[in-house]
C-alpha cells in the first residue's frame, strides 16, 4: 500500500509576526476594556459618595444656619447685659432675668460620616478634580476646628467658669421660678420629668416670686455677673467667626461640588 504524507511548509516570519500581533492586540483589548470598566466603576462609586458628601455639608449649613442666629442672639443679649449691670441700673431685676435668661448652649457638631469613610476605604482617591479635593480637605479640617472650638473650649468655660460664677451669686428662687406662660407650654415630657411641677409652682409660686422681688444683690456682686455676662459673650464671638467663616466655605464648596455633580 501507498501512503502519501503531507508535506508541511515552514511558516514565514511575517506570519508568526501576524499571529504575535493578533494575541498581542487581544490581550490589550481585553486589558483596556477591564481598566474602561475599573474606570467606569470608579466613577460611579464617586459620583454616589460625592452626592452623599454634599448631604452632609447641606446639613452642617443647615445647623450652622440656625447655631449662628442662635449665637447672634445670645451675643447681643449677653453684651446688653453687661452695659447694664456693669453700668447702667446698679441693681439686677431677678425676676426678668428669669424670665429672658437663655442657659442653653448651642454647639455645632461636624457631619462627616462620608468623607470619614471615603477617607479610610481610600475612595478620595476617585475624586479626579484636584481643586475639589483641595477644596473638601480644608473644609473638613476648619469643621473640625469648629467643632472643637464649640464642644471642647465653650464647654469648658460655659461649665466651669460662666456656670460657677452665676450659680454662686443667683438664690435658689431664680433657679425655681417658672412664668405662668411657661408653665402653659409645658410638655407631656415637662409632666414626666418633672411631675410635681404644677402642684410646687401652685404652693410656692408666690413665695418663689416674692423671694426674688426681695433680693438685692452688693455691688460686688453685680460687678461679678456683668463680668460673666461679658465673658460669656466674648467666648460666644469668639466661636462665632469660625461658624460663620465656615458657614461661608461650605455654600462655595458646595457651589464647586455641584457645578460637576449637579446631574
Amino acid at each position: 500500500m501507498e501512503v502519501h504524507h503531507h508535506s508541511h511548509h515552514p511558516k514565514k516570519w511575517k506570519e508568526y509576526l501576524t499571529e504575535f500581533l493578533m494575541l498581542f492586540l487581544a490581550v490589550s483589548m481585553g486589558f483596556i476594556a477591564e481598566n474602561l470598566r475599573e474606570k467606569h466603576i470608579e466613577d460611579e462609586r464617586s459620583e454616589e459618595l460625592m452626592h452623599a458628601f454634599i448631604s452632609d455639608v447641606k446639613e452642617n449649613q443647615k445647623q450652622l444656619d440656625s447655631l449662628i442666629i442662635n449665637n447672634q442672639r445670645l451675643s447681643h443679649y449677653y453684651d446688653s447685659m453687661s452695659f447694664d449691670n456693669g453700668f447702667g441700673k446698679r441693681q439686677v431685676d431677678l425676676l426678668k432675668l428669669a424670665d429672658n435668661l437663655d442657659l442653653k448652649m448651642y454647639r455645632f457638631i461636624n457631619k462627616k460620616t462620608i468623607f470619614e469613610q471615603m477617607k479610610s476605604s481610600g475612595a478620595l482617591r476617585y475624586i479626579q478634580d484636584k481643586e475639589i479635593l483641595k477644596s473638601m480637605i480644608r473644609y473638613e479640617e476648619n469643621a473640625d476646628y469648629a467643632e472643637i472650638r464649640s464642644m471642647d473650649n465653650e464647654t469648658d468655660h460655659y461649665n466651669n467658669k460662666f456656670r460657677n460664677t452665676i450659680d454662686e451669686i443667683l438664690p435658689l428662687s431664680f433657679y425655681k421660678y417658672i412664668s405662668d406662660s411657661n408653665l402653659k407650654k409645658m410638655t407631656k415630657m415637662d409632666s414626666i420629668v418633672n411631675p410635681r411641677r404644677y402642684e410646687n409652682n401652685k404652693i410656692y409660686g408666690a413665695e418663689i416670686k416674692k423671694d426674688l422681688e426681695n433680693t438685692k444683690f452688693t455691688k460686688e456682686q453685680i460687678n461679678r455677673i456683668a463680668k460673666a455676662w461679658h465673658f460669656r459673650r466674648e467666648r460666644l464671638v469668639f466661636g462665632l467667626r469660625y461658624q460663620i467663616q465656615l458657614n461661608q466655605q461650605g455654600k462655595e464648596l458646595l457651589t464647586l461640588i455641584e457645578k460637576k455633580y449637579s446631574h
